[in-house]
Order: structure tokens, then sequence, then C-alpha cells
């Protein structure tokens, strides 16, 4: 194999997709299937099982970063203990499915017995905000990276929009939801592939490149 072929080689393997030794599911792809906002389950399906290259993003997260500050700042005037994004990152390891659930909320505040779990949107209001909190007050207690400052109790939820604010009580975490979030990931970690879906707004968001997947590819050759 001379100099010239390898290097090719080398390049096409940075964009091959590696398999995960556990299946991966990010909390926020959870949350657009509880909202059943994502008609393509094939690509989270695929994200949960492959590490792909990361693809070119070009939103602005300044404006969010400063509304978690100023957040953080309304809370801790109130005596609360706030926690902020790092700080709240957890995992949860699956008993029913051998997967991995992860997620990172932007702030959980704590005074005295007192828990809240807020996630701050600067866009406008979507089902999978709530599902996304609703999983954070879930999870939130059994991770043992935080499970301490949630004092083992289900958190109260809040989303902060520019225009308000909603309140999520603990008991919406309840055996319908629990039910939901298992069907939910035993068909995304179903050891049958999925079809995908393609549609010109969902595959334009998508988080997959053209090259691999050949139903986008379709929808905008």
């Amino acid at each position: 194999m001379n100099s010239k072929t390898k290097l090719l080689l080398q390049k096409n393997m940075k964009h091959l997709p590696k398999q995960r030794t556990k299946q991966f599911i990010w909390v926020t792809w959870l949350a657009k299937v509880l909202a059943e906002e994502t008609k393509c389950i094939y690509s989270i399906q695929q994200l949960t099982n492959y590490q792909f290259p990361k693809q070119p993003n070009n939103y602005d997260f300044s404006k969010h970063d400063e509304k978690v500050i100023q957040r953080a700042i309304i809370m801790e005037e109130q005596d609360f203990t706030v926690y902020v994004e790092h700080q709240n990152s957890f995992k949860v390891n699956g008993k029913t499915y051998d997967v991995c659930v992860s997620g990172r909320p932007d702030i959980v505040a704590v005074k005295d017995d007192w828990v809240i779990v807020e996630d701050i949107k600067t866009g406008k209001r979507r089902k999978s905000h709530k599902m996304q909190v609703l999983l954070y007050m879930l999870l939130l207690p059994l991770a043992s990276e935080t499970k301490d400052i949630c004092q083992k109790q289900i958190p109260h939820g809040r989303l902060i929009y520019p225009d308000g604010i909603v309140d999520i009580p603990a008991w919406q975490v309840d055996d319908k939801f629990r039910e939901s979030l298992k069907e939910a990931i035993a068909t995304i970690t179903s050891s049958k592939s999925l079809k995908p879906k393609p549609s010109s707004w969902e595959c334009r968001y998508c988080s997959l490149s053209y090259k691999h997947c050949q139903a986008k590819m379709a929808i905008f050759s």
C-alpha cells in the first residue's frame, strides 16, 4: 500500500461511525420521541448505537448561557444553593434494558428539603421541553452523580421561557409517564433496525449527515 492510498483510507476512516460499547441515549433524544415530535426514530436508534463524527453547529449558545447565569443569580438571591450545567451532568444505567441515559439540566437549586430542576429555553414552547424536564426529574435522584443533591427525592420541575415560567410538579412523574418511557427505550434499543422516515423538515435538522443516511441524501438530491 503506497502512502497516498494509506492517507486516503485514513481520511475515509475518520468519517465512519464507531459502534458504541454500550447503547447510549441523551435525554433530549428521548424527549422528542416521548413528545412525538420526531417521526424518524431511525436516526435516534443510529445515534444510540454508533458514535458519528460531529457535524458543524452554527447555533449561538451565548444567549442561552447568559439566561442560565441570570436565572442562577435570581435563585441564589432567594437563598437557594445553585448547581449549574456541568455540575448537573449524570448517567443512569438501565435495569430492564442495557442502555445508558445521560443528561445535563441547566439548573438544580436546593433550599432545605426543597429541590427544583430548571431548564432554560430561549425559543418557542414545545411539548418535548416538558418531557425533557420530566426525564430530569425522574433520573436525577437515581444517578450516582446527583442523587445526594436531590436528597433522593423527585424534584419539582420548571421550564423558564422568555415569556413566563411553567411549573411541573413531582406527581407528574407518574406510572403513565414511566410506561411511555419504557416503551420508547424498548423501541430505540431494539435489535431490529428501524427504517428511515425522511421528511424535508426533520432531515434538515437531523444529526446524521448525508454520508450516513441515504434517505436524507435522497430528500435533498
